[in-house]
């Protein structure tokens, strides 16, 4: 959801020079015509204030510059070219989506989910996987957050209450999706990437890459998770320690990213 005190920034590795929008990630740039330039050319503004200042400029009516403000904004924005910042407060903006869920409800469907994208340094391999680390942290965060409180309820319901075992399972969860991506960015040394998380995806962006190289990157991720819950299973059984068995489950998990169910693995096998 978009409201109108929100604002645009463009995303690391996005500029705007000599009417085109370039993204030095994808290598690519795009020419701009005058509403889009116009448009750009106020980032850092309220959307609602652009709006009004595009129907005065162009002589449209309010609501014609309010979808086209906002259509370019959501296309912008699912190409991960600009981040919207939030400009209201968290529970105005909660309140803004339920009334929009609301009204979506018959339709079967939801608000979309904005796009974010965070910049990478990829300069070695090390900084790839830091950078990603932290880039990643606060979705990490989240994941382990409900994966905590879905595994709590299933196993005091399982008669086994207590914090450990569905922490152990919190921590491997989200750690695991933070450790996928910091591999993928890794053996991305050298290549312009970038964290882009839309809704429940998370994936690292990069410029284009030869197939045996991009098949590399692909499989890297969810391999080397799966081994690290594979040992971790292993040294679980061998020393008899329920939480790091727990905990290795989720990383084990991602061996299924090495399949043609998965992103990953449809890359890999060049589908």
């Amino acid at each position: 959801m978009i409201a109108a005190t929100d604002r645009i920034e463009l995303a690391a590795g996005v500029t705007v020079r000599r009417g085109r929008l370039a993204d030095e990630v994808r290598g690519e740039s795009w020419p701009l015509n005058g509403s889009a330039a116009f448009v750009l050319g106020r980032m850092g503004e309220p959307i609602g204030v652009t709006v009004r200042e595009m129907a005065e400029s162009f002589s449209l009516p309010l609501e014609t510059a309010r979808a086209d403000v906002l259509r370019f904004v959501w296309h912008l924005n699912r190409l991960a070219l600009v981040n919207v910042e939030s400009g209201g407060r968290p529970v105005e903006r909660l309140l803004g989506w339920l009334r929009l869920a609301l009204r979506l409800a018959p339709a079967g469907t939801v608000p979309a989910s904005l796009t974010r994208r965070r910049p990478l340094d990829t300069r070695t391999a090390l900084r790839g996987l830091g950078t990603c680390l932290v880039a990643s942290a606060r979705r990490s965060a989240g994941v382990a957050a409900v994966a905590f409180g879905v595994a709590f309820e299933l196993f005091a319901a399982a008669g086994s209450p207590g914090l450990a075992l569905p922490l152990a399972l919190g921590i491997g969860t989200g750690l695991g999706l933070g450790l996928h991506e910091a591999v993928h960015a890794a053996m991305l040394h050298g290549v312009p990437s970038a964290l882009v998380t839309r809704g429940r995806r998370t994936f690292v962006l990069h410029a284009a890459l030869s197939p045996g190289r991009r098949a590399l990157v692909a499989l890297a991720g969810p391999l080397a998770v799966a081994v690290i819950g594979t040992i971790c299973l292993a040294a679980a059984a061998l020393v008899s320690v329920p939480c790091l068995a727990v905990a290795g489950c989720p990383f084990a998990a991602h061996a299924l990213g090495l399949t043609v169910f998965t992103g990953d693995g449809r890359v890999a096998c060049g589908l």
